[in-house]
């Protein structure tokens, strides 16, 4: 799989550019780590509507302005009490180590992943809210389309 590194707004990106390549990427390697969050949530992973499309969706490489992209709010005010676990706190953390990395040790990001038909945001939560904070106006994104 071809992967360049491509800079925009002085982030860099490991991005796919071939169609065919990133919906297996998304189809086999990004696919498992949902079906693991989905486990950690209580869900069967067969049931999640998303996963359902997943394979009928078709994918390409496109800059997007960071304010196009919708968050899901049942993601953002998740929380397992079971766990002590939740989600904006742990997104909090994580956006500040993220954060510190691109700043001080120029780190390598993939691009979000997005809905064509809404703009929400799938994966990539972390690196939304870094690039957010550090008021990058535009970033690289998957859209997926049915």
């Amino acid at each position: 799989m071809d992967t360049p590194i491509r800079r925009l707004e002085g982030i860099s990106y490991w991005v796919i550019e071939d169609a065919d390549a990133i919906y297996d990427f998304i189809n086999n390697e990004i696919r498992r780590e949902w079906e693991t969050d989905a486990r950690s949530e209580y869900r069967e992973p067969e049931d999640d509507p998303w996963l359902k499309t997943l394979r009928k969706r078709k994918w390409h490489l496109e800059v997007m302005g960071i304010t196009q992209i919708k968050l899901n709010p049942d993601i953002m005010n998740y929380v397992d009490s079971k766990r002590g676990y939740v989600f904006s706190k742990s997104l909090e953390r994580r956006s500040s180590e993220l954060r510190q990395s691109i700043e001080l040790g120029g780190v390598v990001i993939s691009p979000l992943i997005v809905k064509k038909e809404d703009y929400r945001l799938v994966d990539g939560y972390c690196r939304h809210a870094t690039l957010n904070a550090m008021s990058v106006p535009k970033t690289y994104v998957y859209v997926g389309s049915l």
